[in-house]
C-alpha cells in the first residue's frame, strides 16, 4: 500500500510542478534552431538502460522510503522521464519510450541493441555549468575541499625515472550509433526528428566531501545525467552531462524527484534545438 501511495504522490507532485510552471512568464533559453522540410519533427526521449544506473546512496534512500534497489532505480528512471517530458512539452511534440506498451518496449530494446557508448571528457561548457550550479549551492560549497593542482596526465621521464600520471579529467558516458538504420526506423514509425538519449544516471555523494561532514550527516549529494542528442540525420548535436545538487538531509524520494530531477531535466532540454517545420516552398523564399 505504501508503494502505491508513493507512486500516486509522485504523479501528483509532477502535476503540481507542471501547473506551477504555467504561472508567470518563462525565460526562453538560447539554443540552436533546426529547420526541417517535413513533418517528422517530434522529440523522442529514450530512457537510460537500467544497467547504466550508478547509486552510492541507495541504502540510505531506500531504507527511508521502504524501497529495495530495483524499486528505487525504477522510480528514478520514471521520475527522470516525467521530468524531461514536463520540461519539453511546451516546445515539442514528445514521444516517450518509457511506456507500459509492448510494442514500444520492443522498439526500446531494439534501440539499445543498435547503439553503443563512449567514455569522453566532459565538454568545457558543461564543466562551467556544473561550477555555476555548485556555486549556487552556497551552504555546501564552503565545506567542500578543493583538490590540489596536479601535473598533466601522461607517461614521461622525470629525473631519470618513468612517471605515470593518471588522467583525472572528468568523464561522462556518450552515445554512439552502431546500427545506422535505427534512427531511420524510429523516424518513420514515430515521426521523430530529434532523439534525446539518456545514457546514464548517477545519484551519488558529491566529490570532495570531508569525512567530518559524513559524521554530521550534512553534505551535498549529486544527481548527474549523461545524455546525447541526435538529429534524424544521425548528426550528433550535443553530448554532455547535467548536474544538480541536494542535501544529504533530503531523503524523501518524492522531494528528490519533484524538486531536483526537474531542475536537472531543464538543463538537458535547454541543449535540445528548437525545431521549425517548413514546407518546401517556404525554404525557397527568403
Amino acid at each position: 500500500m505504501r508503494k502505491i501511495l508513493l507512486f500516486v504522490c509522485l504523479f501528483t507532485s509532477f502535476i503540481g510542478f507542471a501547473q506551477d510552471n504555467t504561472i508567470g512568464e518563462k525565460e526562453e533559453p538560447r539554443r540552436d534552431t533546426l529547420f526541417y522540410p517535413d513533418i517528422n519533427s517530434r522529440l523522442l526521449i529514450i530512457p537510460f538502460e537500467p544497467k547504466l544506473y550508478r547509486g552510492e546512496i541507495d541504502k540510505d534512500i531506500g531504507e527511508y522510503n521502504g524501497l529495495n534497489f530495483q524499486e528505487l532505480r525504477g522510480y528514478y528512471r520514471l521520475g527522470l522521464d516525467n521530468a524531461l517530458y514536463l520540461a519539453a512539452k511546451d516546445n515539442y511534440d514528445v514521444v516517450r519510450f518509457h511506456a507500459d506498451d509492448a510494442d514500444i518496449n520492443k522498439d526500446l530494446y531494439f534501440v539499445y541493441r543498435s547503439t553503443g557508448y563512449a567514455n569522453r571528457i566532459v565538454p568545457k561548457e558543461d564543466e562551467e555549468e556544473e561550477k555555476k550550479v555548485m556555486k549556487a549551492y552556497n551552504k555546501m560549497v564552503s565545506k567542500i575541499k578543493k583538490e590540489d593542482e596536479a601535473p598533466p596526465p601522461g607517461t614521461r621521464m622525470e629525473q631519470g625515472q618513468i612517471q605515470n600520471v593518471p588522467d583525472k579529467n572528468d568523464k561522462f558516458m556518450a552515445r554512439t550509433i552502431v546500427n545506422e538504420n535505427v534512427l531511420d526506423y524510429c523516424e518513420e514509425k514515430y515521426m521523430a526528428g530529434l532523439f534525446l538519449f539518456i545514457n546514464q544516471l548517477d545519484v551519488v555523494n558529491a566529490p570532495g566531501v570531508d569525512w567530518t561532514q559524513f559524521a554530521h550527516d550534512d553534505y551535498p549529494r549529486m544527481i548527474r545525467v549523461h545524455y546525447t542528442i541526435f538529429s534524424k540525420d544521425e548528426v550528433e548535436i550535443h553530448s554532455g552531462v547535467a548536474v544538480e545538487y541536494f542535501s544529504s538531509q533530503t531523503k524523501d524520494i518524492r522531494e528528490i524527484i519533484a524538486n531536483h530531477f526537474t531542475k536537472v531535466a531543464e538543463q538537458v532540454i535547454k541543449k535540445v534545438p528548437i525545431l521549425v517545420v517548413q514546407q518546401p516552398e517556404e525554404l525557397l523564399t527568403d
